[in-house]
């Protein structure tokens, strides 16, 4: 075990390329050098290499155009599917009601909003009182009937202040 640990030491630190003696002095001691001692039998080392890496393969080629076609499709079909909801949106007609705030509201406000309101209930072919429960023609004319009254109570002529 001796004897091993300093020629691993030797061997790592030697260059590749160097030679590697080894040769016996008279007490017996072996020695490891990277030049032959004069007037000493000393034998040449063969010194093994450590096997290269193997090289890797060489990466796929980066197709930039490739991504970039790509990216423009997505593009176009997010800008397509948001076309799409708008026109969807836009083909209904403004429900005031989805858009509700708990902030109390000025007069102004609630006009603005009974008059939205009417609006939607006139341009809407259905409307519905509760989730699923849609109304029929009848109560649809009676709702639009009501607000209007309601409407021209506070909002009239003759309205009314808070």
């Amino acid at each position: 075990m001796k004897k091993i640990i300093p020629l691993l030491i030797a061997m790592a630190a030697v260059p590749a390329h160097a030679q590697l003696y080894k040769w016996t002095d008279a007490g017996g001691k072996v020695h490891y050098s990277d030049r032959p001692q004069d007037g000493v039998n000393s034998k040449e080392l063969t010194v093994q290499r450590p096997a290269q890496p193997a090289v890797p393969a060489a990466p796929a080629a980066d197709d930039w155009r490739q991504r970039e076609r790509e990216s423009r499709e997505r593009r176009m079909q997010r800008e397509q599917a948001n076309d799409d909801a708008a026109d969807a949106a836009a083909r209904e007609p403004y429900n005031p009601s989805m858009h509700r705030s708990n902030k109390p509201m000025t007069d102004d406000e609630v006009c603005t909003r009974d008059a939205q309101q009417i609006a939607y209930a006139e341009q809407a072919k259905k409307i519905s009182f509760r989730q699923g429960v849609v109304a029929t023609e009848e109560e649809r004319q009676a709702v639009i009937r009501q607000r209007k009254e309601n409407h021209a109570l506070l909002c009239g002529p003759g309205q009314r202040r808070r």
